[in-house]
Parts: C-alpha cells; structure tokens; sequence
C-alpha cells in the first residue's frame, strides 16, 4: 500500500498525519520529506501497537474526556507505543481529578450538635483562608456542602461545647484554669481573648470566647476521610455513602 493511500485511509489522532491528508486533497500528492515523516510515524504507530500495554497506559489510552494535557499525551503513548514514568504519573492525576469532580455530589444539609475533629493540615489550610492566628482542629458542624469518594466538604464554627481537650488546638487541659476554661493560656492570646488570672473570671471568660467565635463565624472546608480525627454525632453516616 502507497504512503498516499496510507495516510488517505488514516484514522488515527496524529495531527500531522491528519495534516497530510489535507495536503493530499489540495494537492494530490506529498513532497519527499513530507513522505519519509509519514513513513516514520506510521511505522513508529505498528511497533507501538506490538508493546503490551501497561494496566495504567491501558487507562490513557481509553481517555475520552475533554482535558488537552491527557489527550497529548494519549497522543504521544499512541506515537511511540511508550510514556516515562512521568507522564503516566501526570495523566493519571488529571484523570482522577476529573473523575472525583464527577463523582462530587453537591448537598446542602443542615447539622445540628455534630462535632468533628480534623488533622492539622486542615487546620493550617483554615488558618491561611480566614486569617487566623492558630490551627482550628476542633469544630461544631453547621452543614454538610458535598461530598466525594475520598473527601466531604463541611460548614462549620469553633466549638462552644465543654470537653476534655482545649476548644481551639484540641489538646488534652492539663492546668486548673485551663481545664476551667477549656482552654490553654496560649490559645487565648492566639483567639483575642483575655486570659484568667482568678477562678471568679471564667464565665467573663466564656462570654468573650462565644463572641469571638461569632466574630470567627461560619467555616467552610474539604477534609480527606482519612484526616479526620474524630466525628461526634450522626452525621458520619454520610462518610458512607460512596
């Protein structure tokens, strides 16, 4: 078969190759360089489909959606029949992030006493986006706002409820006025909050973090499944339902 009836019966992705077949209506013909570059990627495509795929290039290669970065390089393993480590690394992200997003079910349920604990990266992310001067960990839940395979987004405040750990770093109180206060002496400067020296001042106490935590208001975040801590309340049967 002549490379001229090769590339007119193409129907590969190869944007050069599909290039020459609009050379070949106009024209009629190639010139020789332009030949010997069909040959190649024609022949370089045959050897690449004689390479036992890999469970993840298998993956690329079924792609269909709509992302230019994965489908060049299903281009290239197409090409060469091969991809660097790399490159599958790169696609296969992009492909799970488009399938997470997918699989994303928007919600907005209202909670009411459910408490969550999360890791303290999740707290430094809070702390960045609402300009905070410590990690919050340990929340009261207002709302459940979407929920994926592997993560949950969440509405909620700085918890008002008295444990046994520092409402704000959820520590475990170890002092009298901090387990008095449900607070260490270094949270509360962190909060704004004037710190006890007496017994007889921690309801003043109480009072000035429930303001604050109105001033704070309303959180929103994504928690990883796996980073949560603690969930308090019925709320966590949510976690279940991918």
């Amino acid at each position: 078969m002549s490379t001229i009836t090769q590339v007119q019966n193409y129907q590969g992705s190869n944007s050069f190759v599909i290039k020459m077949k609009d050379t070949i209506k106009k024209y009629g013909t190639l010139t020789p360089k332009q030949a010997a570059a069909v040959e190649k990627i024609l022949s370089a495509t045959v050897e690449a489909k004689q390479v036992e795929l890999s469970d993840d290039m298998k993956k690329i290669q079924a792609y269909s959606g709509p992302s230019d970065f994965v489908n060049d390089i299903k281009s290239k393993l197409e090409k060469f029949g091969k991809l660097s480590d790399k490159q599958v690394s790169a696609a296969l992200n992009q492909i799970q992030k488009e399938e997470t997003k997918n699989a994303t079910r928007k919600m907005n349920l209202a909670l009411d006493g459910d408490t969550i604990i999360v890791g303290r990266s999740i707290g430094q992310k809070m702390k960045e986006t609402y300009g905070l001067k410590f990690n919050p960990t340990l929340l009261d839940l207002t709302k459940v706002l979407a929920i994926s395979p592997k993560a949950i987004k969440l509405a909620g405040k700085m918890t008002i409820k008295r444990g046994d750990v520092c409402v704000c770093c959820g520590r475990t109180l170890t002092d009298e006025f901090s387990m008095l206060t449900k607070m260490g002496k270094t949270c509360a400067g962190h909060m704004g909050v004037e710190y006890i020296t007496d017994k007889s001042e921690a309801e003043r106490f109480r009072n000035e973090y429930l303001k604050r935590v109105e001033e704070i208001g309303e959180m929103e975040f994504w928690v990883p499944k796996r980073q949560i801590k603690m969930w308090e309340g019925n709320g966590d049967l949510l976690l279940n339902m991918f």
